[in-house]
């Protein structure tokens, strides 16, 4: 049975681990950028401190981004959010979902050749994984009845 749409896959694990260290990452940055001497020998800059917790924010841009990977099902298309960039696929150019065992995370076989990671079905989240593959797979095939689904694998 195909789930109701609109449907929203994203990673589990993943997410949390990204937003844990971004804030972790940031408190322990904002009190080493306090901390650094401001006399002495070795001397810091404010403009030293501002580079070391922008340096921060650039890590943690970049781990907001890992997490904010999706995949969005609705009636009409399938949207891939993956870390850079985004791409709405229609049902059609949908053919196949792969999940096999040892794959970082789901992917979509194109009808124009391509492959197409699907970061927001992960392996990290071990079982719920598998199944959500064997969902969007059940949705690739209802939705396009005349393309071969596959088998997610697993």
């Amino acid at each position: 049975m195909a789930p109701a749409l609109p449907r929203t896959w994203r990673p589990r694990r993943g997410r949390i681990v990204c937003y844990v260290i971004i804030v972790i990452l940031l408190a322990v940055t904002a009190v080493v950028a306090f901390l650094l001497p401001h006399e002495g020998a070795l001397v810091f800059s404010i403009g030293d401190r501002i580079g070391v917790f922008a340096f921060a924010v650039g890590i943690s841009w970049f781990l907001h981004k890992h997490a904010s990977v999706r995949i969005v099902a609705g009636r009409d298309h399938l949207e891939a959010r993956n870390l850079f960039r985004s791409r709405t696929l229609a049902w059609g150019e949908v053919l196949a979902v792969r999940f096999r065992p040892g794959d970082p995370w789901a992917y979509l076989d194109l009808s124009d050749g391509e492959t197409l990671a699907a970061m927001g079905i992960q392996a990290s989240d071990g079982p719920a994984a598998v199944e959500s593959a064997r969902e969007l797979a059940r949705l690739v095939h209802t939705l396009t009845p005349d393309q071969p689904a596959g088998d997610p694998g697993r």
